[in-house]
């Protein structure tokens, strides 16, 4: 589980940190922690692809403070998935917040028994949507729903993930390995280099497909009738 707490104060953030390792020794999960104290930086990390599964995040930091950084998170980057908890010494934030979508918000000073319950929700609500792909990117765990994956690319030894909100996250890793973690889903192997998302195919012509994005994908000739039995098998399900 990855984690990332962005405050200008820098003591808060480190005795946050403390408190949330804790607890997860306390409840024999693994913490990802990464340390943020201003929100352009915060932001300039986002940018270069990683992601976090919760973000605790001040509101009242100079530059660029927490409610810009949270609405860039949603509308720039459209990740819907991070959970975010906002941090204040104030409650009065409220309708600011709204367009943010946030898990829960914290009034300073943080407690022990408010990150419990905080956590507690956290978990509740990962185990209502679990449908998560995750990946690497220079040894940092990252994920992404599966609804929002097009397909999957295999370039040499790098994986180039198409997404809904048109990015291409790069990674390494092996077709074998991308089959692998697929293998529940819904997911079609067109070719020996690319694996397509069921929910992502538009229209469907025997020999190619067309995604939303208007990109026409060709279906290798010696895959077409697995292809088609795939695509047909689908199909009934969703009648």
């Amino acid at each position: 589980m990855k984690i990332a707490i962005c405050d200008d104060d820098q003591i808060l953030c480190h005795h946050l940190e403390e408190m949330l390792l804790e607890l997860g020794r306390k409840e024999q999960t693994v913490l990802q922690t990464e340390l943020f104290f201003d929100g352009d930086t915060l932001w300039n990390y986002l940018k270069q692809g990683y992601r976090f599964d919760l973000l605790f995040l001040d509101i009242e930091m100079d530059r660029m403070d927490g409610i810009a950084v949270g609405r860039a998170i949603r509308n720039i980057l459209g990740d819907e998935d991070c959970r975010i908890v906002y941090i204040s010494s104030q409650e009065s934030y409220a309708m600011d917040l709204f367009a943010v979508r946030p898990m829960d918000f914290l009034i300073k000073p943080v407690t022990e028994a408010r990150l419990k319950e905080i956590w507690e929700l956290y978990c509740r609500l990962s185990e209502k949507g679990q449908g998560m792909f995750r990946y690497q990117i220079q040894g940092n765990q990252n994920r992404i729903a599966w609804n929002r994956i097009m397909y999957f690319r295999v370039d040499n030894r790098k994986i180039l993930l198409h997404t809904t909100d048109g990015r291409v996250i790069e990674f390494y890793g092996k077709m074998s390995e991308i089959k692998k973690e697929t293998a529940t889903g819904r997911f079609v192997q067109i070719s020996r280099s690319e694996l397509v998302n069921y929910q992502s195919i538009e229209e469907y012509r025997g020999n190619e497909i067309v995604l939303p994005t208007g990109d026409v994908l060709s279906i290798v000739a010696s895959r077409r009738k697995e292809v088609g039995v795939q695509i047909a098998e689908y199909m009934r399900e969703d009648l």
